[in-house]
């Protein structure tokens, strides 16, 4: 209770006493009038108005020393702790006992404040440095698998094959039959050769992508603390079709991606957007995998507006729709031989920090899942 409280709250009790003493004081006076003369009714009200001044003063004067003065002092005492840590020697004995105990009270206080600071810091720290290697190496999967499909894949055609071609061909004994029979099988292999060299092209560029991907996040904002990210003009479709490419290899199964051609401007980290995008093409490309009945689709749409909508579409297990609001748990995850939930919850709280939001959804076990990122628009 503040001084002012106090003074409030004595005001209010010397109002009602007045009223229901100067009530009593008129209803005496009226009995008296009618029962003994207007002359002793007169002297009567007197002598009570008298009297519940004398009690209205007497009680003004005990709030006074009794509630409002004390705590008056202690709040001059509260006021020099915060100046100084020891109360004036001139105060009250009491009142100098309480600034030293509200002073031991206030330092205990700052030193659990700097603590928990501590403890938080650590802990943000080494989810940060967890979530570095979770990223990084989602990052690396698809390095992997590409360097693993080019050195798996046999020649297109053997060349001691071709140069016996070659050299038939050259030569004047083979039939007219033979040599058209010779040349479409070296025209073939030209072709072959001329295929696979633009695949594994395409795979050294979704590799180089991917690279430059785990070089954004190792140099990214994950050492930065509880600094807010940089947020600025990005296009959401070009990280989608970045992403989308690097899932493809991601996984065994093919997986088919689908996405809008058309720019989309929001406003976000452009390397961490990356990365959740990234995180969730690997989750759909997982949960497709674990259906375990073949190949399987993504399916991307955006719709525009004041605040950007993202959903990220896959055929994949699905879920409960029971287990949604755990989904973001850290160490949560719906598939029990798997330690996961750094993902997701690395994600959620990311996007919160751009702005935006993360959901997810699904119709049940078996049915798919919804990924939907919600952005401001550029």
């Amino acid at each position: 209770m503040t001084v002012r409280d106090a003074r409030s709250i004595g005001a209010v009790l010397l109002r009602r006493l007045a009223l229901v003493g100067g009530v009593a004081i008129v209803l005496s006076a009226t009995v008296l009038a009618v029962l003994a003369g207007t002359a002793v009714a007169m002297w009567s009200m007197a002598a009570g108005i008298v009297l519940l001044l004398l009690l209205l003063a007497t009680l003004r004067h005990a709030v006074a020393r009794w509630v409002t003065d004390p705590l008056h002092r202690i709040r001059q005492a509260l006021s020099a702790m915060e100046e100084a840590d020891t109360a004036a020697p001139s105060m009250p004995a009491e009142i100098r006992s309480l600034s030293r105990h509200l002073v031991q009270v206030r330092r205990q206080l700052q030193e659990q404040a700097g603590q928990r600071e501590l403890r938080s810091f650590r802990l943000g720290r080494t989810e940060s440095r967890a979530a570095l290697v979770h990223n990084a190496r989602n990052a690396l999967s698809p390095i992997s698998a590409i360097l693993s499909h080019g050195l798996a894949q046999p020649p297109v055609a053997e060349r001691a094959m071709i140069e016996r071609a070659v050299a038939e061909l050259a030569g004047q004994d083979a039939s007219p039959d033979r040599r058209e029979k010779l040349l479409a099988y070296i025209l073939a292999a030209i072709d072959a050769a001329a295929r696979a060299r633009a695949d594994r092209l395409a795979q050294f560029e979704t590799g180089r992508a991917a690279l430059d991907n785990v070089l954004d996040i190792i140099g990214g904002p994950q050492e930065a603390g509880g600094e807010a990210p940089m947020l600025d003009r990005c296009d959401v479709t070009d990280l989608i079709a970045r992403n989308g490419a690097i899932a493809r290899y991601g996984d065994t199964r093919s997986i088919a991606v689908s996405f809008p051609a058309s720019p989309c401007w929001v406003r976000a980290d452009r390397v961490i957007l990356s990365q959740v995008i990234g995180n969730l093409f690997r989750n759909a490309a997982e949960a497709i995998a674990a259906r375990g009945d073949g190949d399987g689709q993504v399916i991307v749409t955006i719709a525009d507006g004041p605040a950007v909508s993202v959903t990220i579409l896959d055929d994949g297990e699905g879920f409960d729709p029971v287990d949604a609001p755990m989904l973001f748990q850290r160490g949560y995850s719906t598939r029990k031989a798997k330690s996961g939930g750094l993902g997701l919850h690395w994600c959620a709280n990311w996007m919160a920090a751009m702005g935006g939001s993360l959901r997810l959804e699904s119709e049940g076990p078996g049915l798919g899942a919804r990924a939907i990122l919600t952005l401001p628009a550029g």
